[in-house]
């Protein structure tokens, strides 16, 4: 399915084959959606921690759930992915896409049923209640380490969320002790919260309680950098897509709650001195950009903001100057529309040059090709 736009896949684009790509990825031109077989999460099933069952609950993908991604290895992490009424369980799972035929695998099974309470922010082993993650969830080189860097809506009512910072291990398959890392306190504004990850140093940029803050990825510590503006809120960007431009020094968070008919989003700039100013979204298809929940990556090599809608292959890119937004012109199979958004499971994998895109939780992945 081709659509408008400026970086349309010719002939020309077409990436020079890499010998250690698996075979599905050989042979794609710039722009080309495929679908990875058997990649689904429906296809392995895991004890309820309830019953005897095995099961493959959608809620750990449908529940507003993210990925995090080791972009150089072409691997991808779900951990603690469930939440409110959809699922208890907080295991952890691994999928590498570098290979023939990717399936995903478990790290940790979850929580025994006896160690699960309800409303709480960590089970009664110590370990994390299933949470919806939302954006939250990361890798950070630094540490070999899967971040979850709040929690929106855990196992329970749905009312319960936190600043908590936990970590999943990659080397011992287990979560780092309570209090391991600094909480970003206070605790309020988890549900929706963005996260820009910087792909350069592994820090990331948020905002709640009414201030833009700083997640330093090397020692684990918080900094504050910008107060919102007076106008509004705290869920001024609430469920705003968002991404750091390493080259120029900011970010950008696609979508201003109170400025949504004026296509204005916000951007931080990350000088010795932070600041936040308005900035205006351009181009006929500007309201694609501000769409709330969906995925967004700065993609160096392209100079690019690059959008992934909730619909299809839908695909839009935003210019880092002026900020005009544009359809990209995509070929291949359509992917499914997402559902409950998509946050971090559009993630960019620099050793298969393209993003992987997982619509939901009985889909494969979906990839599409950036060279």
């Amino acid at each position: 399915m081709m659509m408008s736009g400026d970086a349309g896949a010719t002939s020309a684009d077409a990436g020079t084959p890499n010998a250690a790509w698996p075979t599905w990825r050989k042979g794609l031109s710039r722009w080309q959606w495929v679908e990875i077989p058997g990649s689904s999460l429906s296809k392995l099933r895991v004890t309820d921690p309830f019953s005897t069952d095995l099961v493959a609950p959608d809620g750990r993908i449908d529940a507003w759930n993210g990925l995090a991604a080791n972009s150089e290895k072409g691997e991808l992490y779900l951990a603690c992915a469930g939440g409110h009424g959809d699922w208890a369980g907080n295991e952890a799972y691994a999928i590498d896409l570098t290979i023939e035929a990717p399936v995903w695998r478990l790290l940790r099974a979850s929580t025994h049923a006896p160690d699960i309470v309800q409303f709480a922010n960590y089970y009664a082993d110590g370990r994390p209640s299933s949470t919806h993650l939302y954006y939250a969830l990361h890798f950070v080189r630094a540490h070999h380490r899967v971040f979850k860097l709040s929690a929106g809506s855990t196992w329970g009512s749905g009312n319960e969320s936190n600043s908590f910072v936990d970590a999943f291990d990659l080397t011992t398959n287990d979560w780092d002790a309570i209090g391991t890392w600094d909480a970003g306190t206070p605790h309020q504004g988890a549900i929706n919260r963005p996260y820009a990850h910087d792909a350069v140093s592994d820090d990331l940029y948020t905002f709640f309680a009414g201030q833009f803050r700083k997640w330093q990825a090397s020692n684990g510590t918080w900094h504050t950098l910008a107060a919102r503006p007076s106008y509004a809120n705290d869920d001024i960007v609430n469920a705003s897509p968002s991404a750091v431009d390493h080259t120029r020094k900011h970010v950008l968070f696609t979508r201003n709650a109170y400025r949504v008919d004026q296509h204005e989003g916000l951007m931080l700039d990350l000088s010795a001195t932070p600041s936040l100013s308005a900035v205006t979204l351009t181009g006929a298809v500007a309201e694609k950009a501000m769409q709330g929940q969906a995925g967004l990556w700065y993609l160096a090599a392209q100079d690019g903001f690059f959008a992934k809608t909730v619909t299809g292959g839908e695909v839009v890119r935003i210019d880092p100057v002026s900020l005009e937004v544009s359809v990209v012109a995509t070929s291949g199979p359509t992917p499914p529309d997402a559902v409950n958004g998509v946050f971090t499971r559009w993630q960019y994998l620099s050793t298969l040059k393209g993003f992987a895109y997982l619509p939901r939780g009985n889909s494969n992945f979906w990839f599409i090709a950036t060279d």
